[in-house]
């Protein structure tokens, strides 16, 4: 099945969460990230671990899935310093240590991905000079992704 990503929407606790699991606010209010226009990757890759050898009168070489590293998510959104989901994710920045909890809800309004994440970058971005400013923000997952529906 095909899901549009046009008409998705993007959300922020509006703290930080200190759950393990994360991804699920407990008495936290979900704000929307306004003027979202691009939402990046989400998901992970592993590292290589490879070994060569010398054997009897041969060399060997082995290879091998090594640890799982989340992928950073790049958002970008039109610059709008005061859109209440915009304000959380700077502060999210600001804060040294606290991951916040994120939401991304799929054009029908039903599907859904929950994971917390850092805000390791967060960026003015000038374009084109008839272009408007925009935001950037690195989201780095810090616990794996919750694929769920709103219905279930």
């Amino acid at each position: 099945m095909l899901s549009p990503v046009a008409g998705s929407r993007l959300f922020i606790a509006d703290a930080p969460e200190t759950s393990p699991r994360g991804g699920a606010p407990s008495g936290l209010a979900w704000v929307e990230i306004g003027q979202a226009e691009a939402f990046g990757v989400l998901g992970g890759s592993y590292e290589l671990q490879d070994t060569s050898y010398m054997g009897c009168n041969e060399m060997g070489y082995m290879a091998a899935k090594g640890p799982r590293r989340p992928t950073t998510m790049q958002i970008v959104m039109g610059l709008d310093m005061t859109d209440p989901g915009q304000l959380i994710l700077a502060r999210a920045y600001a804060s040294q240590e606290a991951a916040y909890p994120f939401r991304l809800l799929f054009a029908d309004g039903v599907n859904e991905r929950r994971w917390m994440a850092l805000v390791m970058r967060f960026e003015e971005v000038f374009d084109a000079a008839n272009s408007v400013m925009r935001m950037q923000a690195d989201l780095h997952p810090a616990n794996a992704i919750i694929e769920g529906r709103t219905d279930a």
